[in-house]
């Protein structure tokens, strides 16, 4: 078994393990605290102990600390990705203590970003901005147009994965999904420092996904949605792999779009006065019809008749693996020279 394939199973495994048994402790830990949120999306509406994410942020860092002490030629890259990663968390974390305004929290998860410039700035050679590679084309020099959006390489997935975090394993199920089809598309194009931070993720999603899973038993909170996020914006700059990172993302980007686009703006999920689906008294979901209600993914897909929370789960599962396969081709296409 070649080094890296070892250093990868240690980072899953130990992530995995590390996430498996915390989020258990969380599940009491949370419920004698009162850290709760309502299932708004069940008849009786139980109250489901809250910020779970940090299970799987420390699993993840474990699992990329786990790698480097495996290999310290990783440790720039491997590092770079947890300072993000670790910032993110710590901005979840006010807002799941605090609740912070939707204008602050993405200004906030823009500044994110902070630790790739200063990281590549110190160590040039070992992280490279500006050179995505694209199908077909190949390697682009990008100067001015990718210093611009840099910014928004960690807001925007972020805020994302959080807007889509609204039903029992949506979020956690498809970011799951996400973080294997960039492990395996590392792989293809011989990233491994971006192979041993998605193993590490995927592995954490993974035991997180068991728990959050319907019926949940724990929400990530805001510690989780905005640090996994950050995560995919992080590992897809780090490594090289923007274009893999924007087609797995392509469910919550739309979801994002079409909320944004019906809200006219960044609105906190406590400040929507008007809810995008109902609940009937059997938990039947229905979209809201009212002019005034989100256009989110899940009140366009309600749209074609009533369905079951487990239902409209599945339809996000399957949005997002597509969007996984076509990644995969991408990185495929990626690796072929024209």
């Amino acid at each position: 078994m070649p080094y890296w394939w070892a250093a990868c199973f240690a980072a899953f495994l130990a992530s995995f393990i590390c996430t498996f048994v915390l989020v258990r402790f969380l599940i009491d830990f949370f419920s004698r605290r009162g850290i709760v949120g309502i299932d708004v999306h069940k008849p009786n509406r139980p109250a489901i102990p809250e910020m779970g994410g940090v299970g799987v942020v420390v699993g993840v860092s474990l699992g990329i600390l786990i790698a480097v002490a495996m290999n310290f030629d990783w440790l720039v890259k491997l590092f770079a990705f947890l300072c993000v990663f670790w910032l993110a968390s710590i901005i979840g974390v006010i807002d799941d203590l605090f609740v912070l305004r939707a204008k602050i929290k993405t200004l906030l998860t823009v500044l994110a970003f902070i630790p790739i410039i200063v990281f590549a700035l110190l160590f040039p050679s070992e992280i490279v901005l500006g050179r995505p590679v694209l199908p077909f084309i190949g390697r682009l020099r990008l100067t001015i147009v990718y210093w611009l959006l840099l910014p928004f390489a960690i807001a925007v997935p972020s805020n994302a994965v959080n807007m889509m975090d609204v039903f029992n394993g949506v979020m956690s199920g498809c970011t799951c999904m996400a973080s294997l089809a960039l492990l395996i598309a590392s792989i293809i194009l011989g990233r491994i420092e971006a192979a041993v931070i998605c193993s590490s993720l995927f592995g954490s999603l993974l035991a997180f996904y068991y728990y959050n899973r319907y019926p949940a038993r724990i929400f990530s909170g805001d510690v989780g949605s905005l640090s996994i996020g950050a995560a995919i914006g992080a590992v897809s700059i780090i490594g090289g792999l923007e274009v893999v990172g924007v087609t797995v993302l392509m469910p919550f980007i739309m979801n994002a779009f079409h909320s944004l686009r019906s809200l006219g703006g960044l609105l906190e999920r406590r400040e929507i006065s008007v809810r995008p689906i109902s609940v009937g008294a059997n938990g039947v979901l229905k979209a809201n019809l009212s002019m005034e209600a989100p256009s989110t993914l899940a009140n366009l897909f309600l749209r074609k008749g009533p369905a079951t929370e487990i239902e409209l789960v599945k339809c996000y599962h399957l949005m997002e693996a597509v969007s996984c396969v076509l990644a995969v081709i991408v990185a495929l296409l990626m690796g072929v020279k024209f």
